[in-house]
């Protein structure tokens, strides 16, 4: 009698291989040069074929993005829940937003500070990551807009200047975070970085 395996095991199975594959990348990225490793390069250290490894990535921008960064709605949603539930002022939503960022990257940081030196250290993906922040700033300026005087002549304008400071607080917190010599929380150097800005009546 032939033995099946379970969908949830078998997906439990799925995940395990595509992280380790994606560890097995992560470290040669880092440690060569993102441009210089071909993925027959990681299918060689993985111990699998080209064939296999386009089985759990579509490419090797895939083993570093993958869904590691939330989408522009998960981002939208957080802000949101600050500004709804919470009751934060505008400023102070957004610093939650991304704090909230940086505890999900604390709880796997050795992942997170790897693929983001990868990031940072390769033009084109940082030119990827930064387009992703503008579609994260064109989805968050209405909601700011109408958080801090929806009626005000520079309303938007304001907005738009306190997210793309938010992004580059943001931003400034996870380069100094990357760094092996730093232990600390990156949720705490957000709060660090943030706290510099000085935004009245936001």
């Amino acid at each position: 009698m032939r033995e099946t395996t379970a969908p949830g095991l078998r997906m439990k199975t799925r995940q395990a291989v595509t992280e380790a594959l994606a560890d097995t990348a992560l470290e040669l990225f880092d440690s060569t040069g993102f441009d210089q490793v071909t993925v027959a390069d990681i299918a060689t250290a993985a111990g699998i074929s080209q064939r296999s490894f386009f089985r759990y990535f579509s490419s090797k921008e895939d083993v570093v993005f993958g869904d590691r960064i939330p989408t522009t709605e998960e981002v939208r949603s957080e802000l949101l829940r600050h500004l709804d539930e919470g009751g934060s002022p505008a400023w102070g939503a957004l610093q939650a937003t991304f704090r909230t960022a940086a505890q999900q990257m604390d709880a796997d940081p050795g992942r997170w500070k790897r693929a983001t030196r990868v990031i940072c250290r390769t033009p084109g993906l940082r030119a990827s990551y930064l387009e992703k922040h503008l579609t994260w700033a064109d989805a968050l300026v209405p909601e700011i807009t109408r958080r801090i005087d929806p009626d005000g002549p520079k309303a938007e304008l304001k907005a738009q200047t306190m997210i793309h400071t938010a992004l580059s607080c943001f931003d400034v917190a996870i380069v100094r975070w990357t760094d092996d010599s730093a232990d600390q929380p990156l949720a705490d150097l957000v709060d660090e970085v943030f706290g510099f800005v000085d935004i009245p009546h936001a």
